[in-house]
């Protein structure tokens, strides 16, 4: 009865499916790689190098002060004898900077170079993002579909256990038999337990990756293979070209070149164009107005600095060395990233063609053996062996079926082109509109 019961359970649980709209990868990438913390953290970074470009850029217009006073003095001189006054000051000034030795220019250009390094970095981590949560709903998805392969293998040994419990107790079969055949339905079991416990892991990931529950019901996800590289050598091109590691790294090269640039601006005399208007009264002890007005060109030349600046222009040499060594390790490891997933993805598509074939092979081994069995040319041993390899294949061809897709995503991440195919709206990443954290925080 406990037999029936179970058979008809598992039949029942594998048949019937609740109809619910299921969620597709492009969607479930869209919503972790926009809420992702990481992501959100680089983006702010991203905008504050924005604004610094808008402070670089205000050495380009005057600068336009005023300031006033009023309050008491006292003066006691030779020529005036303890006065005390109520002093009354005001002023307008306007600095405009002619000649700074390149160093408002090059201050906009290293600071454009980092905001392009940050805009790369930020692609970087949505990348990265869109990879981890595409291998954590494919996971979820295979454990998923490797619980549903356990619970067909119990099927299977629960309806040949109960064929040999009914055998066993109308005298044509053993007792050792039956025995055989319970030990096999409780490894079974065993099986569908660990195929549980694994699926609970798995959303469990994808839970802390994307920020959200796995959904119940889940597309799989069909890469077009016209946008796959059909050689090494083209996917290490397009990496090379589009790969947002190596782009972040060229960008911080040229940062490097710019800090420089604006080293070297100490070395050359500054001039400015400046305006001055006073409107006092009551100064330095003398009752009265006392006003003036001055507009100068006021050249400045720092003839020694104890050497500083010079070391600052070899610091940043230097520095553009590091950037250059940066960047040759950043190609290296992306092209070996590259070389890599190409040879997995290669190895994996040659796999699946012979792991179906396993899969076919093993099952009408499993079919042909159960009818043999119930005409007693196979022994119960061998059929339960054939069950098992069968649920061997399947799960072999299942894992690989997974890991192949996951290569074509790992090949498409080191190509930085995963987002794109993805087709991933990365458009609100972009903004740079201030938002006031008291808003944030509500």
């Amino acid at each position: 009865m406990v037999v029936k019961r179970t058979l008809l359970a598992l039949a029942v649980g594998m048949s019937f499916v609740l109809p619910v709209q299921a969620v597709e990868l492009d969607q479930v990438v869209t919503q972790a790689v926009l809420s992702n913390p990481d992501v959100k953290s680089v983006m702010n970074a991203r905008n504050a190098i924005y604004e610094e470009i808008n402070q670089a850029k205000g050495g380009f217009y005057p600068r336009i002060d005023i300031a006033a006073g009023i309050g008491y003095e006292w003066t006691d001189t030779v020529s005036i004898d303890d006065v005390e006054l109520k002093r009354r000051e005001a002023s307008f000034s306007i600095d405009q900077m002619l000649f700074d030795g390149f160093l408002t220019d090059s201050e906009v250009d290293r600071h454009s170079a980092r905001l392009e390094s940050s805009n790369h970095r930020l692609r970087e981590v949505a990348e990265e993002t869109a990879l981890e949560s595409s291998r954590a709903y494919l996971e979820v998805l295979k454990r998923k579909e490797l619980l549903s392969q356990a619970k067909e293998t119990l099927y299977n040994h629960v309806r040949v256990y109960d064929q040999i419990k009914r055998r066993t107790e109308s005298g044509l079969g053993t007792l050792a038999s039956n025995q055989q055949a319970e030990g096999r339905l409780a490894l079974a079991e065993v099986n569908v337990l660990t195929a549980e416990n694994n699926l609970l892991d798995a959303e469990a990931t994808f839970q802390r990756v994307t920020g959200e529950v796995a959904p119940q019901v889940m597309d799989f996800p069909l890469v077009d293979q016209a946008i796959m590289p059909v050689t090494s050598d083209e996917a290490v091109k397009r990496a090379l070209e589009k790969h947002p590691t190596i782009l972040l790294a060229d960008s911080d090269v040229e940062a490097a070149r710019a800090q420089y640039e604006s080293a070297r601006s100490l070395l050359y005399p500054t001039l400015n164009f400046e305006v001055d208007r006073n409107w006092n009264n009551n100064i330095d002890g003398v009752r009265g107005d006392n006003e003036d007005l001055t507009a100068m060109f006021r050249l400045r030349y720092n003839l020694y600095n104890g050497g500083s600046d010079k070391a600052r222009v070899r610091q940043t040499h230097h520095q553009i060395n590091e950037a250059r060594e940066i960047q040759a390790s950043a190609k290296r490891q992306t092209l070996e990233s590259i070389e890599l997933s190409w040879g997995a993805y290669e190895i994996l598509k040659r796999q699946l063609e012979y792991l179906e074939k396993h899969v076919v092979a093993s099952t009408q081994t499993r079919d042909s053996y159960f009818k043999q069995f119930n005409i007693g040319q196979r022994s119960l041993l061998d059929l339960l062996d054939t069950e098992n390899e069968v649920f061997s294949s399947k799960n072999a061809y299942i894992s690989a079926k997974y890991d192949f897709v996951i290569a074509q995503y790992r090949l498409l991440s080191g190509m930085g082109e995963i987002l794109d195919m993805l087709q991933v709206d990365v458009a609100p990443l972009a903004s740079t509109e201030f938002s006031d954290y008291r808003t944030d925080l509500k």
